[in-house]
């Protein structure tokens, strides 16, 4: 779909970009028809924790299921419990004009914050808008049940009225599961809706402690000639990933990429360590761990859900 809000990107930095839920049988897979395309929604709950910072996200949407949103992400192949160094490349777009997407979609790239497109990242979107199919109760929270809205002013996605998507930290109650519903609008072809998603215990950094690293921002400090090892309390039974880069202004830049089991605790060779290539300065070097689960949804009419949690830790390094 559509960006939406800027956390969403924020909370989608440095990992593997969507729920990493092992093998998935083809057969299970959703299959787009253009003949009949259907509802296309989507949930995302979560939470960003930046320089000791927390935010809490509960956004959602419903639209016209289009080609793209049947796309399956290519898994993330690191075997478990190991890091492998990332070699950076120019992005390369996946489409060059109209003629290389379907009849329906468009070639289009992604833009930064001050409107500028992205070199290398075209890819193929069919235009289409949200729709307001009525509210939905979401049922999990601190808060009490929560009600999700359809809100112009965030391009039609679903936001607790008064908000951006954004959350007061404390709202949502972790190690949860959330079950949603809406009466959905039958002329706009979808149903009654539910479904429910578990968002696993916070995730929180308890080694390498949090201190000053300069520039008065909070992070940790690494020996970049020696191992990590990082601790974290909250489990899930889902891999958690782990990365870790640097770079300095005009300088060498290097990041590694980690998919371990989410059990409290890793090292990081040094090895790789170094291969990150922390700058000087905290600032141009970033840890991040995030986690994410993958829920259900189901309605007549609705042909694909994506209903997912995230909690992404973004900590600056600097080297010790």
């Amino acid at each position: 779909m559509t960006r939406i809000l800027p956390l969403i990107a924020l909370l989608a930095l440095g990992c593997n970009g969507g729920n990493d839920t092992g093998d998935t049988e083809e057969e299970d897979l959703p299959v787009f028809n253009p003949d009949d395309p259907g509802v296309h929604m989507f949930l995302t709950l979560g939470g960003l924790e930046m320089m000791g910072s927390p935010m809490e996200l509960a956004v959602a949407g419903f639209g016209p299921a289009a080609r793209e949103d049947f796309d399956q992400e290519a898994p993330d192949t690191t075997p478990l419990d190991s890091c492998v160094a990332l070699v950076q490349t120019d992005p390369v777009g996946e489409c060059a004009g109209p003629a290389d997407c379907a009849p329906e979609q468009q070639c289009v790239p992604d833009y930064d914050d001050d409107g500028n497109p992205e070199p290398g990242s075209e890819h193929c979107e069919t235009p289409r808008a949200l729709m307001d199919v009525g509210p939905m109760t979401l049922e999990g929270s601190n808060a009490g049940p929560l009600q999700l809205t359809y809100n112009a002013g965030q391009d039609g996605a679903y936001t607790r009225p008064g908000t951006d998507g954004t959350l007061d930290a404390g709202t949502l109650a972790w190690d949860t599961t959330y079950n949603f519903y809406g009466d959905g609008d039958a002329a706009q072809g979808i149903g009654p809706f539910s479904g429910e998603v578990y968002l696993p215990a916070r995730l929180q950094l308890t080694a390498p402690a949090m201190q000053d690293v300069g520039m008065g921002m909070q992070g940790v400090k690494i020996n970049t000639a020696a191992p990590l090892t990082l601790t974290w309390t909250g489990s899930s039974a889902l891999p958690l990933t782990i990365d870790l880069s640097g770079g300095s202004m005009g300088g060498d830049s290097g990041a590694i990429h980690c998919r371990v089991a989410d059990d409290g605790e890793f090292t990081i060779s040094a090895e790789l360590v170094a291969a990150a290539h922390l700058g000087d300065m905290a600032f141009f070097n970033m840890l991040t761990l995030e986690r994410a689960t993958a829920g259900s949804a189901e309605a007549d009419g609705l042909s694909i859900a994506k209903v997912d949690t995230t909690e992404t830790l973004l900590i600056f390094a600097g080297p010790e």
